[in-house]
Order: C-alpha cells, then structure tokens, then sequence
C-alpha cells in the first residue's frame, strides 16, 4: 500500500472541488509519494526554522486542519499551516541544500532518500508555498492511500 501525495495552492473553492480525484493540472501541483505533511513535514519544517531537525522543543507539523469532510478512507484534503507556507516560502535559494541534508536524516524516509532528489523536492515545496503566498490562496496537500 502506498501513500499519494498533491501539494498544491488554491482557493478554497479550488480546493474543495479537488477533494474526490486530486487537484488537476492547472493548478500544477506537485505530485509525490510518501511525503505526508505531518510527520514528513514536520522535519521540513524543522530544517528550515532551525536547521536541524531536533533543535528545538517545537512540536512541528505542517498538517493543519483536514477540510475534506469524507470518512477515514479518504481521501484526505488537508489546509497546510500558514506559518509553514511562509517560512518554506521565504527559504533563499542559498539555504536549499542545507535544508534537503538534514532533511534526508528525518528517520521516516522509506529507505535513504537520494540528495538531488530531495533539493527537488525542496525546490517544488517552495514553489508551491510561493504561489500560494503570491497569489494569496491557501497551500493544500491531498492524500489518497
């Protein structure tokens, strides 16, 4: 079994019409697989606040509020934390590196993730979290097991 993941930013409306299939192309989202906002990206988050993924006390997690409405079978719609969105958002491209190594120590991973793959990643979250401060819309993730 696996995990799809849709990183994306919409209105709510967008949003809420994703809820059953997953976002469509023209809101370009990033799709991956295992990359769920809680735990996963939690360490993101971490990485970029502090660096490190255990510097600090702060209980991290980039999950906010399910806003699909379906049972526990999914798929799931979750509202991804503003303060997470702007703080990836404002992550210079000088930082990325960094940030995708100590990424990649975050026990979760399903096996050692490749470091060029993880500075994309890194990279297409933060597009995701731009457009979505830009454009001034929420960033979304849509899961589906």
């Amino acid at each position: 079994m696996g995990i799809l993941t849709d990183y994306f930013a919409a209105t709510p409306e967008q949003a809420l019409a994703a809820i059953d299939r997953g976002p469509g192309d023209e809101l370009t989202p990033l799709r991956a697989k295992f990359l769920e906002p809680f735990v996963l990206g939690g360490q993101l988050w971490a990485a970029v606040r502090h660096g490190a993924l255990d510097a600090s006390d702060d209980d991290l997690s980039a999950g906010g509020e399910r806003v699909d409405g379906n049972d526990d079978e999914g798929p799931y719609l979750i509202r991804l934390v503003d303060d997470f969105v702007a703080e990836l958002a404002a992550l210079p491209d000088d930082r990325v590196d960094e940030v995708a190594t100590v990424w990649a120590g975050a026990g979760e991973w399903m096996g050692e993730p490749e470091p060029g793959f993880l500075v994309e990643l890194v990279h297409e979250l933060r597009r995701v979290a731009r457009r979505a401060e830009t454009d001034g819309v929420g960033a979304y993730c849509w899961m589906c097991l």
